[in-house]
Parts: structure tokens; C-alpha cells; sequence
């Protein structure tokens, strides 16, 4: 198996190497399978996930401000109850 040095912050390598007792592996081992998983596409997905919650977010900015929740309890408070039953 080839060696590769590389270079990294001592703060990111102390959670490389907590990740990989917390998960009883070797450094090596713990950093070849993230490797693997970025390579095969896998560490891309997250990026879909923003993607895929863009309109979502478009959609809250549009609402925010637009409707008061209180008021939507108070409204199905007074369905279920009548507004005379107020504490």
C-alpha cells in the first residue's frame, strides 16, 4: 500500500482522531473511508439537500412576517372551545 503525506490544522486532526476512537478505527482507516465516500459521489449528496430545500426556503422568506401564529392558535382555540372560554 502507497503512502501519501499531507498536511493538516492540528485542530482538525485532534476531531479526525476523536472521530476515529469514538468509532475504533485507525486515522488511516477513518480518513481512506471518507476518501472513498467523497470520491464515489456519496459526499455530494448534501449538496442535493440544498438544492432540494431552495423553494422551501423561498417560500419561508415570502411568509415570514405575512402571519402571526398566535393568532392561528387563538383561532382553532376558539373553534374547539368558543371564544368565551378564554383564561
Amino acid at each position: 500500500m502507497a503512502k501519501v503525506m499531507i498536511s493538516l490544522p492540528e485542530a482538525f486532526l485532534k476531531k479526525v482522531d476523536r472521530m476515529a476512537t469514538a468509532q475504533n478505527r485507525s486515522r488511516s482507516e477513518l480518513i481512506r473511508e471518507a476518501l472513498r465516500t467523497h470520491l464515489s459521489g456519496e459526499g455530494r449528496a448534501r449538496g442535493s439537500w440544498k438544492r432540494a430545500l431552495a423553494p422551501l426556503r423561498a417560500l419561508e422568506q415570502q411568509w415570514v412576517g405575512q402571519w402571526d401564529s398566535t393568532d392561528v392558535i387563538r383561532y382553532y382555540r376558539d373553534i374547539r372551545y368558543g371564544p368565551e372560554n378564554r383564561r
